[in-house]
């Protein structure tokens, strides 16, 4: 108790944590309300605002009941540059000073960058509400700017709050009685606006009364409420989630939980038909509220964008797709300060404060330079000259009240028109796009899929995979619910790291999770997605479906690679053959050595050429070119899976890898299953000098030194060995070479007893095969050599063969 005491009066005394304002009361000193507008601050009124843990600021309302500063003259608005600033929370902005907010830093911003452009900014920001509560703040406030922007700001949670019915989740209301104005559709499908109830916070109805809301969640709730540092210490010991709206500022039924935790699951996820409207129906009114801004906008000569807080990228990425569609099928521009801010090479995590996820004043900073680079392409060096729309006419009307004083209709339609939802495929012929209602449209679905099956795929699998210039399009017939629910993975690797997100570094690619009913269409027992690729350049990707497991354990249903280099190697093999060049290396993968690399080749291949490792083993000429870790081996270990380096094309196998700049001796390649080799082979990067010397030897009819079961020349301090049409024995048995020297003190240490050298080596470490015949060089040492035994051997067993010359005599 006396710790609980004095942590309340150093919290309540210092100052730092201020009040966490409820929405759920018109009684507070912190709210008032404005007939037709709803809840705003009550103006000039200074408060000290929190979230508790790491954010406190004094700030004071202006005079319209918004936390900016006094709003300029409206005529001094109309001869500037004026952009107006609507959106909730972000935009009301408690966390920080006014001087850190968005229309302040981008007032500054513009004040350097275009001081003659004039630029003056407002804000109308109101926590906890959306884009349909947000159009009487333009209606009544930010119109009278004469604003040559609007800029609307859309967070994650804005789709929920521009529906009643999912609205009414959050805090318990009863529909049609909410603190700010909303829309609801009757049973004609007509949109209608309801006003702001003053008496709202009287019909709350999600208070706890059943037995799973326990005494002690209770019990921390309402100390939650009435303390600052119990609140605090709640939050600080997890015991209270001050990110979920549900727990945020009242005890809710477990009802009303599970309603809103429903709801939040599914509102990223993208529908494609009418059955699926209780989940498409936040955005049905999101496109109406953005349509309606939309009409405003064009009526008084203003321009009309939409910024995407950072929330909606990473795993947002879903929402900020949907709104894309959403906004740019009525041509209103949607910023990404997610992908500004990675851009930038900057944090997401700097953009936000931890315990809320609202903006710092870094998050605050790189909304206004997302707007302002937006605003530089937009306004090219002045304020668009854009004329007002004088016949378009915005008038709302009361639910029971649908008719004016001069028996006009002004009840607002949304549905007796479609409400169609975009999506980009890629086909052969180029970007097509297609709208998921009228499902009337099949003949434009037939089409498409048509176009996309005109080509094969790229890659097959449970859905067959069609790559284009931009973009992939997936294809399934006879897809079912399945097919379509199960989440796709897209695993993109650039040729160049430094491209991905920095967040994304470490593991090497970008991850572009979708699910299929997002980016695309099912008509006809017929699944067809389509998603686009990052416009950096790219080495390979990976993707298939997978089943969510627990603890992060996923599991795979399938999955496709495919290399961007493949095309090139295809076309490198084909001019290799046309050629009529032999291979480097004949095994069970064909190996060309080509312009600094290894083309590895097979026709026909199977699944497990296809999966098994390949092993490859780089020795240079000089040990020194290695690195320090492979100092040991002798050999830079270049190993790989094959479809990181090449794939498949019409059954055949192909893949190809760079070699290291330095001077090669040697290469070891094969694959390895289990440990166990499947095959293996080596080459000599000597062979084709050692091909040239025999060649030489034989045109100018020079015998060999040695005659037996290979010829042997001795030539400039080497010994080089040829055998025509060559067995596999011949190449594969281990040589000995036994160098007597004419002073035996030339011999090594530990080599005095017997009296030779022993050089012993295998064919393919000092030469190789090239069209059916043996070579192999081996150099001698320096000093003077009376003899040389030489021949091949089964280790265990006796030698095969044995040669011999006296260099004495």
């Amino acid at each position: 108790m006396l710790i609980g005491i004095a942590g309340e009066a150093y919290f309540r005394l210092s100052g730092r944590f201020g009040n966490v304002i409820s929405e759920l009361s018109t009684d507070s000193a912190y709210w008032r309300f404005e007939p037709g507008v709803g809840l705003l601050r009550p103006p000039h009124m200074e408060l000290t605002l929190s979230n508790s843990v790491d954010s406190w600021t004094v700030q004071r309302a202006n005079s319209l009941g918004f936390l900016d500063r006094e709003p300029i003259d409206p005529a001094r608005a109309a001869e500037s540059c004026h952009i107006s600033i609507i959106g909730d929370s972000f935009v009301e902005g408690r966390e920080v000073p006014i001087s850190d907010k968005l229309q302040v830093r981008l007032e500054e911003l513009a004040a350097r960058e275009a001081p003659h452009l004039d630029v003056t900014t407002s804000a109308f920001g109101i926590s906890g509400t959306g884009q349909v509560n947000q159009l009487p703040f333009y209606d009544r406030y930010a119109r009278r700017m004469s604003p040559d922007m609007v800029v609307l700001v859309f967070v994650r949670n804005d789709a929920h709050d521009n529906s009643t019915r999912h609205k009414v989740l959050r805090p318990g209301y009863v529909p049609e009685r909410l603190p700010h104005g909303q829309v609801s559709l009757d049973e004609d499908g007509n949109i209608r606006w309801l006003p702001p109830a003053i008496d709202f916070s009287d019909a709350v109805f999600a208070q706890a009364s059943e037995p799973l809301n326990s005494w002690r969640n209770r019990t921390i709730y309402r100390f939650a409420q009435s303390s600052y540092f119990m609140r605090w210490l709640g939050i600080r010991a997890k015991l209270i989630n001050v990110n979920d709206p549900v727990y945020e500022r009242f005890l809710p039924s477990q009802d009303s939980v599970k309603l809103y935790q429903e709801w939040m699951h599914l509102v990223g996820k993208a529908t494609t038909t009418e059955n699926d409207f209780n989940y498409m129906e936040p955005w049905v009114f999101t496109r109406f509220a953005l349509a309606q801004f939309k009409r405003r906008a064009d009526r008084d000569g203003a321009t009309l964008m939409v910024l995407a807080i950072h929330q909606l990228g990473g795993e947002g990425k879903y929402i900020f797709e949907r709104l894309s569609a959403t906004a740019e099928s009525m041509d209103i521009p949607v910023v990404s300060q997610h992908d500004y801010i990675i851009k930038q090479g900057g944090h997401i995590k700097d953009a936000r404060f931890t315990v809320d996820h609202h903006w710092t004043s870094e998050g605050h900073q790189w909304a206004a330079e997302a707007i302002w680079e937006h605003i530089e392409d937009e306004w090219h060096g002045q304020c668009p000259q854009v004329e007002p729309q004088q016949d378009v006419e915005v008038k709302w009307t009361h639910l029971n009240d649908p008719s004016d004083e001069d028996g006009r209709d002004y009840t607002l339609h949304a549905l007796d028109e479609p409400l169609p939802l975009w999506y980009k495929f890629h086909t052969p012929g180029g970007e097509a796009w297609v709208q998921t209602f009228p499902a009337s449209d099949l003949e434009g679905y037939r089409s498409m899929y048509e176009s996309v099956k005109s080509r094969s795929p790229t890659a097959y699998s449970d859905w067959n995979v069609h790559l284009y210039d931009d973009g992939l399009t997936y294809l399934m017939e006879s897809c079912s619910a399945d097919d379509r629910d199960i989440p796709f993975f897209m695993h993109v690797f650039p040729e160049d790291e430094s491209d991905l997100p920095r967040e994304r570094q470490s593991s090497g690619f970008e991850n572009l999770e979708f699910y299929s009913e997002f980016r695309g269409v099912t008509f006809d027992g017929i699944c067809m997605v389509s998603i686009d690729l990052p416009e950096y350049e790219i080495a390979r990707i990976s993707t298939g479906q997978f089943i969510r497991g627990i603890n992060s354990e996923d599991s795979l249903v399938w999955g496709v690679h495919y290399n961007f280099a493949l095309p090139e190697i295809i076309d490198a093999v084909n001019e290799l053959r046309r050629s009529e060049r032999k291979p480097e290396i004949r095994s069970n993968f064909d190996v060309y050595i080509d312009d600094g690399r290894l083309i590895y080749v097979k026709d026909s291949c199977s699944n497990q050429d296809r999966d098994t490792p390949f092993l490859l083993h780089v020795f240079p000429a000089d040990e020194k070119d290695l690195l320090d870790r492979y100092e040991e081996s002798g050999f830079d270990n270049l190993g790989f899976e094959f479809m990181q380096k090449g794939g498949m094309h019409n059954g055949d196998c192909f893949a190809a890898v760079a070699l290291p700049n330095y001077e090669i001796s040697s290469i070891r390649t094969g694959q390895v299953a289990d440990s166990v080799e499947t095959w293996r082979a080596r080459y000599n990067f000597a062979l084709p000098g050692i091909i040239d010397a025999v060649q030489k030897f034989r045109l100018s009819g020079r015998e060999p030194d040695i005659r037996s079961n290979f010829d042997v020349y001795i030539d400039t301090g080497r010994l080089v060995y040829a055998k025509d049409s060559c067995s596999a024995d011949d190449r594969d048995l281990p040589f000995f070479l036994h160098v007597f020297p004419a002073d035996d003190k030339d011999l090594p240490t530990g080599r005095e007893e017997s009296g030779f050298d022993n050089l012993g080596f295998e064919l393919m470490q000092r030469g190789g095969e090239s069209n059916g015949v043996c070579f192999a060089a081996v150099g001698l040492p320096e000093y003077e050599v009376d003899y040389i035994r030489t021949g091949q051997f089964v280790r265990g067993e006796a030698h095969v063969w044995e040669a011999s010359i006296d260099l004495a005599e």
